[in-house]
């Protein structure tokens, strides 16, 4: 008989534990979750912003992993920066 390994469960700094059972279900929520994602509007949890900015929303566990890669690049001066390197390494390698 193979040893199984189970994955511990994800620990998330949400408030699925502060929150009712009642009101959770007063409110719409699926179960297991205490919130509905911003962006795609699935089920989610409500949780800090995984970036840098002091800002509490709802995403799902998709969303939370995009918006945590992507939040850098919605800074214009970012994108600028970004620019001026990709033209400054095309007209080297050209």
């Amino acid at each position: 008989m193979k040893p199984t390994r189970e994955r511990p469960p994800k620990k998330r700094m949400c408030y699925c534990d502060s929150l009712s059972a009642e009101w959770k279900a007063q409110q719409g929520y699926a179960d297991g979750c205490c919130g509905v994602c911003e962006r795609c509007g699935k089920p989610g949890h409500t949780q800090h912003f995984p970036g840098p900015v002091p800002y509490t929303g709802a995403w799902c566990d998709r969303c939370v992993k995009i918006v945590a890669c992507t939040w850098i690049f919605r800074n214009p001066v970012v994108r600028l920066v970004l620019a001026i390197l990709i033209l400054f390494l095309a007209l080297r390698l050209f």
